[in-house]
């Protein structure tokens, strides 16, 4: 149990870390206790209300149910039809693990890819996504800022509610332009050729 208390797993989340750590020091550690104590820790209702209280990326979601209206959320956390392709991404997330290897040197880690021929020092994507403004006031803005703070590569929406030429100004860097192409050949053509003059051609050659 000490040596939980110091556990990586509790390195953000200094409510958890600091209540077993009372515990310990209160001597309190029946197993009724520690049982009731870490069956509250996995069901807490709470949401977390700062970054840094996140165990992993699906705490966020909880919280964005709080604070979004619901129209927003739905939108937010729903797919097409009958969600078949939310629950595929889910299961497909699940059948991959980490795999965990002793003994070795962790001081330089090298997460760079390549990608269609253009190298990255970040495999994280972020995704497209319309309508950003309906969850942030700044939208594509705040994302491209985020993504330039950690070298992702971002790719924007068909429906972004920010220009390209704004997003890539705030990324510092090219981003990649999602097409929805219509039956209107012209549209397509001009987001392409929009997407081209402000650098997005170049994103493949950096």
């Amino acid at each position: 149990m000490r040596m939980l208390a110091t556990s990586p797993i509790f390195a953000n989340n200094t409510f958890f870390a600091n209540r077993l750590r009372s515990l310990l020091a209160a001597d309190q550690l029946s197993e009724t206790t520690f049982g009731g104590w870490f069956g509250n820790f996995q069901q807490n209702a709470d949401v977390i209300s700062s970054p840094d209280q996140a165990f992993d990326v699906l705490d966020f979601e909880p919280a964005a149910r709080k604070a979004l209206p619901p129209a927003h959320f739905g939108y937010l956390a729903t797919g097409v039809d009958d969600d078949a392709t939310v629950r595929a991404n889910r299961e497909g997330y699940s059948r991959i693990q980490i795999r965990s290897r002793r003994l070795v040197d962790v001081g330089k880690i090298d997460t760079s890819v390549r990608l269609l021929g253009a190298p990255w020092s970040s495999p994280i994507v972020i995704c497209p996504m319309g309508g950003e403004k309906a969850f942030h006031p700044e939208g594509d803005i705040a994302v491209a800022r985020a993504a330039r703070s950690k070298d992702h590569l971002q790719m924007l929406s068909t429906g972004a509610t920010s220009s390209i030429e704004e997003v890539i100004a705030a990324r510092g860097t090219p981003v990649w332009q999602q097409l929805y192409p219509t039956n209107i050949w012209e549209v397509g053509r001009a987001i392409v050729k929009r997407a081209q003059a402000a650098g997005s051609g170049d994103c493949l050659h950096r």
